[in-house]
């Protein structure tokens, strides 16, 4: 079986909450995804419903309370609390001992013939995901903050590829940890796409919170990228199977059956990711 169809199986037995059609039953026990792309209209909702059960909720309040530990603007500097690191600790504890993190280790120490330890293998997926550097204007950088949270450049919002953020801005009533952080309405920059329907491609415009300045700022996004459903510590699984040793990992990778190209950027310096998303199919 392919790596990323192996990992996302399991983050759907883990933490990962299953995409669906407005059709498609829906599974109380292990969550689901309502994916809607009939139209764009500003008032239409892309992900229609959502439920997470219980037992699955753990990794995503773990991931909310990293959501106010990064400057919106990719030019402002960071200021990094010992509250902050300890966060990413605790969130990061949680993905190492997930299946899905757990399948990446098994495939790249596999296929680089390496084996890390505990310290070693949370020191690697610190530096790739959570390591800050600079590039071009950015400054302080993260290929975690690109990819989950999304940064302000300009008037544009770049990265922000992970659905569960969307989703709560798109949902305030849902947004409990950072209420009324961002209001997120779908625009026609662009038709929405979805594949089968796992990953979704769409545009939009975000009014976002910036932190540092205290104040809301519109951005908006032409195209943006991801996947539906898949848990932090799935997605942080695959991204880090994609960016290990270009001979080893594929740029390529079919999914429930839908053939996707997995884009991958580096840090100048090749050791962290930069930004991650799937493409799908035109």
């Amino acid at each position: 079986m392919d790596i990323y169809q192996a990992i996302w199986d399991a983050d759907m037995d883990g933490s990962g909450i299953q995409p669906i059609s407005p059709a498609d039953k829906k599974n109380i026990s292990d969550g689901y995804v309502v994916v809607d792309i009939d139209n764009c209209s500003p008032d239409h909702q892309i992900l229609k419903e959502v439920y997470i059960p219980d037992r699955k909720r753990l990794s995503y309040q773990l991931l909310e309370k990293l959501f106010n530990n990064y400057a919106l603007n990719q030019k402002d500097k960071e200021n990094n609390k010992p509250s902050e690191c300890k966060e990413i600790e605790e969130f990061l504890k949680m993905a190492i001992h997930s299946l899905p993190v757990k399948m990446a280790k098994t495939f790249i120490e596999k296929n680089s013939n390496k084996e890390l330890n505990e310290f070693q293998w949370y020191t690697y997926l610190y530096d790739l995901w959570f390591r800050q550097f600079n590039c071009e204007s950015g400054r302080d950088l993260s290929g975690f903050e690109h990819v989950f949270l999304g940064e302000q450049k300009r008037k544009r919002l770049v990265g922000h590829h992970y659905w569960y953020k969307y989703w709560l801005e798109d949902n305030l009533d849902q947004n409990k940890h950072n209420k009324d952080q961002i209001k997120m309405l779908c625009t026609n920059f662009s038709e929405p796409r979805s594949a089968e329907p796992h990953v979704v491609t769409l545009g939009y415009r975000l009014k976002a919170f910036d932190y540092e300045k205290n104040r809301f700022i519109d951005i908006s996004k032409k195209k943006c990228a991801f996947f539906v459903g898949v848990s932090a510590e799935g997605l942080l699984a695959l991204g880090t199977v994609r960016a290990a040793l270009d001979e080893i990992a594929s740029d390529t990778a079919v999914i429930n059956n839908v053939n996707l190209k997995l884009e991958l950027f580096k840090s100048p310096d090749g050791k962290s990711i930069r930004t991650f998303y799937p493409i799908a199919p035109s």
